[in-house]
């Protein structure tokens, strides 16, 4: 009887779904001004991730609180579009320093957030990252691409294949 308890047990232990093991994830991104509404303000870049491969992104920030001591909690969610057409959604909260005009100047911060899904080979992906956000650059300069540079870096999971 036990040598069929250790039977079974290692049938269905071959039968379970394993979990995709953990990768890491980094990449560096830059940005512009899109689209913008009194409620949600846009941006529009490109980013390139490990392994020199490029996505493009839109970033989409909403206030989360009303202004508070010059500075400003936002939401917000990035959705980056790979060249085979995968997407990787990640969401943050963060704060920005306001200027007294109550709009955001040069600036930098640094924070966290989830890797909440995505599709194609990156459906249903789920972990963390933390970032380092530049704001005010001088999109003029040479080199550069975008008023804003941001690097960044995570660990995610794949839910287990089917």
């Amino acid at each position: 009887m036990r040598h069929l308890v250790g039977l079974l047990a290692f049938v269905l232990a071959g039968l379970a779904p394993v979990g995709s093991a953990a990768e890491d994830i980094t990449w560096r991104a830059t940005s512009v001004q899109g689209p913008r509404t009194p409620a949600m303000n846009t941006r529009l870049g490109v980013a390139m991730f490990s392994g020199n491969e490029a996505a493009t992104y839109e970033r989409k920030i909403a206030a989360a609180a009303p202004p508070q001591d010059g500075k400003l909690a936002v939401n917000v969610e990035s959705v980056y579009r790979f060249a085979d057409g995968s997407t990787l959604v990640m969401r943050s909260r963060e704060t920005i320093n306001l200027t007294p005009q109550n709009t955001h100047g040069r600036d930098e911060w640094t924070g966290n957030g989830e890797i909440a899904t995505g599709t194609g080979r990156f459906a249903g992906a789920t972990g963390t990252f933390t970032f380092r956000a530049v704001m005010g650059l001088d999109r003029q300069a040479d080199g550069m691409l975008g008023d804003s540079f941001l690097t960044g870096q995570g660990r995610y999971q794949l839910p287990p294949a089917k």
